[in-house]
């Protein structure tokens, strides 16, 4: 058995300039491979939520795999309009890298929009 003592994050890309997140595939593996998943904005907290979700709830968006990049891209307008007012400094035009953490009990991932977890990647 492999000893390792580096820690898993989930992660995920916000690409302001294409209105997509990307959800990384151990990201998507760690929440026990949904076929769906709710994204979820805390205003207060300035975090985001991706949580596992049924098909039938309003907000769920479908998890399309990708058979030649190792993640899932979700495209919405109105999540991007909620992230450009909730991070008015983010650039419209870049990428930013956001690590979280798995909260298990509530099959969620969890990501801070804080600065010092977000990453300018483009």
């Amino acid at each position: 058995m492999e000893n390792s003592t580096e820690v898993f994050r989930p992660s995920i890309v916000v690409d302001m300039k294409k209105n997509r997140i990307r959800i990384h595939q151990k990201t998507l593996h760690a929440l026990g491979d949904p076929g769906f998943v709710m994204l979820i904005i805390n205003p207060g907290e300035h975090t985001l939520g991706i949580k596992c979700s049924m098909q039938d709830e309003k907000r769920a968006h479908r998890v399309r795999k990708s058979t030649v990049k190792k993640e899932c891209e979700l495209y919405s307008k109105s999540l991007m309009s909620a992230f450009r007012k909730l991070c008015p400094d983010w650039d419209g035009r870049k990428s930013y890298r956001m690590e979280g953490e798995i909260i298990a009990g509530e099959n969620m991932a969890v990501f801070s929009m804080a600065d010092s977890f977000c990453r300018v990647i483009e």
